[in-house]
């Protein structure tokens, strides 16, 4: 049932060159040049195509972020404004220190750098402890003799 609905005739076929002109604009909008559709290779259409779908997709990407980061920071002020209106003081939550990761790699390189500064700090926690512990020792060992030597 192709062709033209009202006198029931076969359309006729379209032409490449009327199908590369219809495409045109389209590859205009992802960013190709009037020289690299017409002139140069065909494989290039493939590319800008997918750089277009691909670039759509960061970009939607960063729309839901963007609104994840303000809900975020709406539920992180909630309590002050509801505190606004009643009695007590309320503090809103802290903001993030850092973006959020946006791969499970960075999530897992980020997870792997917080347990790494953990362990320093109670490494250095347990040295400062030991040399506390150290010093009273010493002191406690110069009372015993009662000579005030080291």
């Amino acid at each position: 049932m192709d062709g033209d609905p009202v006198t029931g005739e076969p359309s006729a076929p379209i032409t490449y060159t009327d199908a590369f002109s219809q495409l045109f604009p389209q590859y205009m909008v992802m960013g190709m040049s009037y020289d690299e559709y017409w002139n140069g290779h065909a494989i290039l259409t493939k590319y800008y195509r997918e750089a277009y779908d691909l670039r759509n997709h960061n970009d939607e990407w960063d729309r839901w972020r963007r609104g994840a980061y303000f809900y975020d920071a709406l539920l992180r002020v909630a309590p002050v404004m509801r505190a606004a209106f009643g009695k007590g003081k309320v503090e809103p939550g802290k903001y993030p220190e850092e973006p959020w990761p946006l791969t499970e790699k960075e999530a897992k390189e980020r997870e792997i750098r917080r347990e790494r500064e953990n362990t320093e700090r109670f490494i250095k926690r347990l040295e400062a402890e030991s040399e506390r512990n150290l010093k009273k020792l010493n002191e406690a060992k110069k009372e015993a003799r009662g000579d005030g030597r080291d």
